[in-house]
């Protein structure tokens, strides 16, 4: 027999150009990726053909054997879920407590934080339950079904997979949704029904209490998260408690039972207002009114300073024409007349004809006569609305004569009664006695009469004119 002494030399490359030809190794062939090398060594990996697949669908042989990964990190623990874990299964396990000096784990489920928060990796052999055996902590899982079929659902190369809040122990490429919990699994690195890949890497979404710089013992609802310099962290607290007074809801501004905006100039806008608020509205001019009226406004020109009115379909002026105040009688000449009318009028006495009285003579003064009477119906004055009497002015202009102690008497329809003693004539041309403090009553149509009794004259007057003036209000 002979000996053929040779060296055998196995095919190698780098791993882009063994990416880039792609070919089919021969069943048993091994090749070598020169820039590929073993975790951690300078030793490089290689991949043996099976004479169907390609390069790429090869996965390299692993240190050791071709089940076992030396850059994962795998964890023996004790199975307390209640089943048999299956390998094919990859379901993803949390600590539940420790036994045998080894962790126990049961199901994941992202429903709560007590169930996700010490998820720690996924399956990677059969493990009975309440025996111990292997899970991957970080790193491949291969020889799956990763086509998302398992899970019903669809899955693709490079999803994201997170702990089920369905489904115990289950992977999902769904996003769980608050209030469920979010806890990142792992990648899918080659979906296939068979030949699939994982890489696990757990990473445990936080809940914000439990973040360094949080204090929320107790939320309630609607609270929001500040910072308090005070304690130097973010706390829950009422916008309420923040502001430092109760915000208005804005769903209530400018309606029923709510509150009224403010306008851009700071007041409130019109629609706001009760129509009285806003009843007078002025402009340049006529030209200028709205088109348009409204039945319950009152519009003025400045350029006339008019005052209209809207009619439905047009402007009308208030009080073109004179207007009527009330039952007026008599002559109004000026602004004073009017005044004094509405707050209170008088009434004159005025005798034309000059009078030669004797001592303690008696006359009767009434409306405009040619000389006091002596008979008291022949002087009366008619009283043109109702009222009180509040004062007399008793005049009188003379040639010559003197004399005191006059007598006055108001009469109203007939009856009389004193009112001054001490109407004093002194000699001079003219006199004049101001009567306050009255008060009698008088209703239209009632006549007003002056009873005038002469003293005894020291010096007999000659000429005498007689004017009475009665204040009414």
């Amino acid at each position: 027999m002979s000996t053929i002494t040779a060296q055998i030399q196995l095919r190698r490359d780098t791993s882009a150009n063994w990416t880039t030809n792609n070919p089919i190794l021969l069943s048993g062939e091994i090749a070598l990726s020169t820039d590929v090398l073993y975790t951690g060594t300078d030793q490089p990996r290689y991949k043996i053909g099976n004479g169907v697949d390609t390069w790429t669908n090869l996965d390299y042989v692993p240190e050791g054997s071709g089940s076992s990964y030396p850059e994962n990190l795998y964890l023996t623990v004790v199975n307390k879920t209640g089943d048999n874990l299956l390998a094919t299964g990859y379901k993803v396990l949390k600590v539940q407590d420790a036994q045998g000096q080894r962790l126990a784990v049961d199901y994941a489920l992202a429903d709560s934080n007590g169930n996700s928060t010490d998820t720690i990796g996924v399956v990677y052999e059969n493990i009975d339950n309440n025996q111990s055996g292997k899970i991957v902590v970080i790193g491949e899982i291969t020889g799956l079904n990763t086509t998302g079929s398992l899970q019903g659902e669809t899955w693709s190369d490079g999803d994201v997979l997170y702990v089920s809040s369905s489904t115990p122990g289950n992977l999902t490429n769904v996003q769980p949704i608050a209030p469920n919990h979010l806890v990142v699994v792992g990648y899918v690195i080659y979906a296939h029904a068979n030949q699939g890949k994982i890489y696990c890497k757990i990473m445990n979404g936080w809940e914000i209490g439990e973040l360094h710089d949080c204090y929320l013992p107790s939320p309630n609802n609607n609270d929001g998260i500040f910072w308090s310099s005070g304690t130097t962290r973010y706390e829950n607290k009422s916008i309420t408690t923040v502001l430092g007074y109760t915000p208005e809801n804005s769903a209530n501004r400018g309606v029923a039972n709510g509150y009224a905006p403010l306008a851009s100039d700071g007041k409130v806008d019109a629609a706001y207002l009760p129509a009285y608020v806003d009843e007078v509205l002025e402009y340049a001019n006529l030209a200028a009114f709205p088109v348009t009226g409204a039945s319950d406004k009152i519009y003025i020109a400045l350029d006339t300073n008019k005052v209209y009115r809207w009619s439905g379909s047009t402007y009308i002026e208030v009080a073109a024409n004179s207007g009527v105040w009330g039952a007026i009688t008599g002559t109004i000449t000026n602004q004073t007349d009017l005044v004094n009318y509405v707050k209170g009028y008088s009434l004159q006495m005025i005798c034309t004809t000059t009078l030669n009285p004797t001592d303690n003579s008696i006359y009767f003064i009434g409306g405009f006569q040619t000389a006091p009477s002596t008979t008291d119906f022949n002087g009366r004055l008619i009283c043109p609305k109702s009222g009180t009497i509040k004062s007399v002015v008793f005049a009188s202009r003379q040639t010559l004569g003197s004399g005191e102690s006059s007598t006055i008497a108001l009469g109203v329809n007939g009856s009389y009664s004193n009112i001054s003693t001490s109407i004093l004539f002194s000699g001079n041309p003219l006199n004049s006695s101001l009567i306050s403090g009255l008060s009698r009553s008088v209703n239209a149509g009632d006549y007003i009469t002056i009873r005038w009794t002469c003293p005894a004259w020291v010096t007999n007057p000659t000429g005498v004119l007689v004017n009475v003036t009665i204040y009414i209000e």
